[in-house]
């Protein structure tokens, strides 16, 4: 029997992006996948348009719905915006 060299991450049902805010300006988080709605008071990783990924901390459920292209189910929630890391040396 081979082993397996690395270990298979199981494959994720929801994924969450920014999103703007449309009404009040600036960002929120768009999550989509079968439990959309359920994300609140949570951290949760968001993919950027680049494909990297920051955690972010879900505050309230703004908006669930479907999607109107892929019909698949949607949520937008604010966020608690992190400040700049504190650690980081500034040097000029």
């Amino acid at each position: 029997m081979a082993e397996k060299s690395q270990q298979e991450t199981p494959e994720r049902q929801h994924k969450a992006t920014y999103a703007r805010d449309k009404r009040k300006g600036g960002y929120l988080i768009r999550v989509e996948g079968p439990y959309a709605n359920r994300f609140a008071k949570r951290v949760v990783p968001v993919t950027r348009k680049n494909n990297s990924e920051s955690e972010e901390e879900i505050d309230q459920l703004v908006w669930s719905g479907k999607d109107k292209e892929t019909g698949k189910p949607v949520a937008l929630y604010t966020f608690i915006p992190q400040g700049a890391d504190a650690e980081e040396d500034v040097s000029f």
